[in-house]
């Protein structure tokens, strides 16, 4: 539980008052690059968000929210291949956190999924996991807390992997992916691999992608998830998952500290 001083502090922060004024009048950095700096100093030192405290947490949505809503994707970005170009190649995964942390009073997060009724993606679950420092696939949940994790994007293909690396060896999981109806911004994601690779056995390779096709008969689809990308750049993209996660990433794998 939370101190009453604690949660004001927290309580504080989503109302502007906790957080150091900047002055951008004189400086030539725009307010999304300090945010970004903020941002990555924030979700430094959390394991991936496993570690990360209820205020790092609040800060972290605070500061995604403001980046959000002052620059979001164009509605192309999925559409037009020369904007799409920007999803491609490897991502390192820095942070993961719910998206709910508590009440909306003292919680707010403007963004909201988009819906729409009638469409596939209703199959798709939406219940929320509360997962920090972990990535989950079709309930298959890998922690990633201090692990190197990628996630690799090809546009053209329609193609994405999420590679972890593990002490004993790697963890990959992929799939194609198509645009959503709901949403431009928005890809839904059809598992079709899984793949674990045991360094100690010469790289012995299990292939287990048969668990997606039994899921994708069990639930009569074969979509596994969407995720929405809520700001991207050169640098660092963000994104929000069907079942409440957040997603900070950044295409240098060093960009924060573990």
């Amino acid at each position: 539980f939370q101190s009453a001083s604690s949660l004001n502090v927290i309580q504080n922060f989503f109302k502007g008052g906790a957080k150091p004024a900047i002055n951008l009048a004189s400086s030539p950095i725009s307010k999304v690059d300090v945010w970004k700096t903020e941002l990555l100093s924030a979700v430094s030192n959390t394991e991936n968000g496993k570690s990360a405290t209820l205020e790092q947490q609040a800060q972290v949505l605070k500061i995604v929210g403001d980046i959000e809503e002052a620059c979001p994707p164009p509605e192309t970005l999925l559409s037009d291949p020369d904007v799409a170009c920007k999803l491609d190649g490897c991502w390192y995964l820095q942070y993961t956190s719910p998206s709910e942390l508590g009440s909306e009073d003292q919680f707010p997060d403007a963004w909201k999924p988009a819906t729409k009724d009638d469409t596939p993606e209703n199959k798709i679950t939406t219940k929320r996991v509360g997962l920090s420092g972990g990535v989950s696939a079709n309930g298959i949940n890998v922690d990633t807390s201090n692990r190197v994790t990628a996630q690799i994007i090809d546009v053209k293909n329609s193609q994405v992997a999420n590679e972890v690396g593990l002490d004993f060896g790697k963890v990959r999981v992929a799939g194609s992916f198509r645009m959503s109806d709901v949403s431009p911004r928005r890809v839904v994601v059809a598992f079709n691999e899984l793949k674990i690779t045991l360094d100690q056995l010469g790289g012995l390779e299990l292939n287990l992608g048969f668990i997606f096709a039994a899921l994708a008969l069990a639930r009569g689809t074969s979509d596994s998830g969407w995720l929405e990308t809520t700001y991207l750049d050169d640098d660092v993209r963000i994104g929000r998952g069907n079942k409440g996660t957040l997603f900070v990433l950044t295409k240098d794998p060093d960009a924060v500290q573990p």
